[in-house]
């Protein structure tokens, strides 16, 4: 269909423009019904040149411009409302069928990335598997990215060992670092402050839920943080995650043996020291666990190496106190406890699932804090040495 050149030069003019610009925005919206009008600010000069297809009536009125009756107008001279539109401003778009096509293809990119998900891993809860896509831009894209990086951790030998069959030091942790340097170009992309570092430990975490010990979301728990990671052989950092001990009596070639050593002054056991072979010594029949560093303080001070063997989680375990308890537990009896408020009966409770894991002072409804406690702690982790003044400071 041609445009008439006299309807051209009129739909140009300022007023015309402007009322078929607003005619637009409603065609592409579907609002441009018989009954619709189209309601524009115009000068009296705009108004006269709008008119110039209208009633003469309207031009010397403030109405809005009726759509009916410019379509009558166009009409009249052998063009419809939408041929004029598209002569001056190209293809008109339907808004609301691509939104429609926004709404379905996000539909299908949500329940692609649900479905990648769940067939890597069926075990996952699916709330989970959502926590774990939601934000991203694409659900898909970002299960994409989550299943790039689970295949490639579990196609390595052995995957609990945490050895990385591609790196060139064979039999050391896959550092997660490196890990995201490898896979996406970015030492970062891992981290727990970037998108896809928290997607990917929370469906590692996910997958290694249990019954017996349920999902903790390790975007907001640091230790659950690092566990996520050390279920698919990763290490977050091996030196920042620490546990402290007191005359504990380890074996073996590695540096926390040589570290415990020391005996009498408490000693920090990092990740890494823990990473390397030890083992408790033989005829050691009991190892206290305790929540607050004071506790360890003051047993040093009080008993210095005569003092029971006696471990610090430090608050809530990480993953080196939970390595060094777990490498504990089956040779000793653990006697574990903490504060007497909601989280240290938490941690209490994690402990006592170690094998051999008993209460230590923690009898049940107990609100005291450890520092309360000190004096009967003190009695049962040892007497002083000769010579050794006892010391309960709080």
């Amino acid at each position: 269909m041609t445009v008439p050149l006299f309807l051209l030069d009129w739909a140009r003019r300022p007023g015309p423009r402007r009322a078929l610009a607003e005619a637009r925005t409603r065609a592409e919206a579907g609002r441009l019904g018989p009954r619709g009008r189209l309601e524009v600010d115009l000068t009296p000069a705009e108004r006269a040149d709008v008119g110039q297809m209208l009633k003469a009536s309207w031009a010397a009125s403030s109405d809005p411009v009726p759509v009916a009756v410019l379509r009558a107008a166009l009409k009249s001279h052998g063009v419809t409302l939408e041929e004029l539109l598209v002569e001056v401003g190209g293809p008109l778009r339907d808004l609301r069928a691509e939104r429609a096509a926004a709404r379905s293809a996000r539909s299908s990119d949500r329940e692609d990335g649900r479905a990648l998900l769940t067939t890597l891993a069926e075990s996952v809860d699916p709330a989970v598997v959502e926590r774990c896509l939601v934000g991203a831009g694409s659900w898909a894209q970002r299960a994409e990215q989550i299943a790039a990086v689970i295949r490639h951790l579990d196609a390595r030998s052995p995957l609990s060992a945490g050895v990385d069959a591609t790196s060139s030091t064979p039999g050391l942790p896959v550092r997660l670092g490196v890990l995201a340097a490898r896979m996406f170009g970015d030492a970062h992309a891992l981290d727990r402050g970037a998108g896809l570092g928290r997607a990917v430990a929370r469906f590692a975490a996910g997958r290694a839920a249990t019954a017996g010990r349920p999902y903790v979301d390790p975007v907001s728990d640091p230790a659950a943080w690092h566990e996520a990671w050390a279920a698919v052989g990763v290490m977050c950092d091996g030196v920042s995650t620490q546990v402290l001990a007191l005359n504990l009596p380890l074996v073996g070639d590695g540096p926390a043996a040589r570290l415990c050593a020391v005996a009498g002054e408490p000693v920090w056991l990092t990740l890494r020291t823990l990473r390397q072979p030890f083992s408790l010594a033989e005829g050691t029949p009991e190892v206290f666990v305790c929540e607050n560093p004071a506790i360890v303080e003051a047993a040093a001070d009080a008993f210095g190496a005569a003092s029971c063997p006696l471990v610090c989680t430090f608050g809530v375990p990480n993953l080196a106190a939970t390595t060094l308890l777990s490498a504990l537990a089956p040779s000793t009896t653990l006697r574990v406890r903490a504060d007497g408020d909601a989280v240290g009966w938490s941690i209490v409770g994690r402990l006592l699932e170690l094998p051999g894991a008993e209460h230590w002072r923690m009898p049940d409804g107990l609100k005291a804090y450890e520092e309360e406690l000190l004096d009967d702690l003190l009695s049962d982790l040892g007497r002083p040495a000769p010579g050794v003044t006892p010391h309960h400071g709080r």
